[in-house]
């Protein structure tokens, strides 16, 4: 791989780092009015980053109309995929160049 494209895995890793920092406001955007409302602890509540359980399901069905912009619902898919590119692009970053 030339130097110009190892250049890139960088931008790759900060790529996934700002999508998961996304995907976490998401996340809060649904689930901080769920925890302030008391449908859920903080922790259960952390436990719908990354899953879609019954209780993640329920929380989001009790949302009422008064979320920012409309949004009522949160996909854990987006965080497992912003991570996904955040670990590649670190892994790609550290991978030590062939001469």
């Amino acid at each position: 791989m030339t130097s110009s494209g190892r250049a890139f895995y960088p931008a790759v890793a900060a790529a996934g780092g700002l999508l998961s920092l996304t995907a976490l406001g998401w996340w809060w955007l649904i689930f901080g009015k769920v925890v302030a409302n008391d449908y859920l602890t903080v922790r259960q509540a952390v436990t719908c980053i990354a899953g879609a359980t019954d209780l993640c399901a329920l929380a989001q069905a009790l949302c009422a109309d008064d979320h920012l912009y409309g949004i009522r619902w949160y996909a854990p898919e987006a965080f497992w995929a912003a991570a996904s590119i955040l670990v590649a692009g670190a892994l790609l970053s550290a991978r030590p160049s062939r001469a």
